[in-house]
């Protein structure tokens, strides 16, 4: 079960780093293109700026479920450093439990809100608000199979493989 959450987990965060990265790529493109025609040009483009916001939204939702997956989320970490053993453990799997309570949130109100929008279009791409929204439950889904992982790798001692 644990293997094959975990290559679960590396195609997730393969197709999230990489669709990141693309959109990172956008962000840049979009921005350069909005200060060249707006300082160059004497004339904004229409639709950078927009473009450049929405692609920051979903980089930032897939960064969340990757951070998940890395360890690498925002934590306050003065009573970790303090606690040793199994004090320290049990701190560790809460937090994951509070990971899995949040981004269950994102999932719920996250698809209320794709469901809401079906109709409504960005002002200026006429993209379907939906698909700029999804992003919410797509890091959402991601997060908890991360998570989940890392409860699994606590609760579960690594297993030794016998050679022979």
């Amino acid at each position: 079960m644990i293997k094959a959450l975990q290559k679960l987990c590396r195609t997730i965060d393969t197709l999230y780093m990489g669709i990141a990265v693309v959109l990172l790529a956008i962000i840049i493109i979009a921005s350069s293109l909005q200060v060249f025609t707006r300082y160059a040009l004497n004339a904004s483009l229409n639709g950078t700026e927009e473009l450049a916001r929405y692609c920051f939204v979903w980089m930032s939702m897939l960064g969340a479920s990757i951070c998940v997956s890395k360890g690498a989320h925002p934590a306050v970490t003065i009573l970790g450093e303090r606690l040793k053993g199994r004090s320290k453990a049990v701190l560790e799997i809460f937090l994951y439990l509070l990971i899995i309570a949040g981004a269950i949130v994102f999932i719920v109100q996250g698809m209320k809100m794709v469901v809401t929008t079906t109709s409504q279009l960005s002002p200026t791409l006429k993209i379907p608000m939906c698909y700029i929204y999804l992003c919410v439950p797509v890091g959402g889904a991601g997060m908890i199979v991360h998570a989940l992982l890392r409860l699994l790798e606590f609760a579960l001692p690594p297993i030794e493989e016998k050679k022979g």
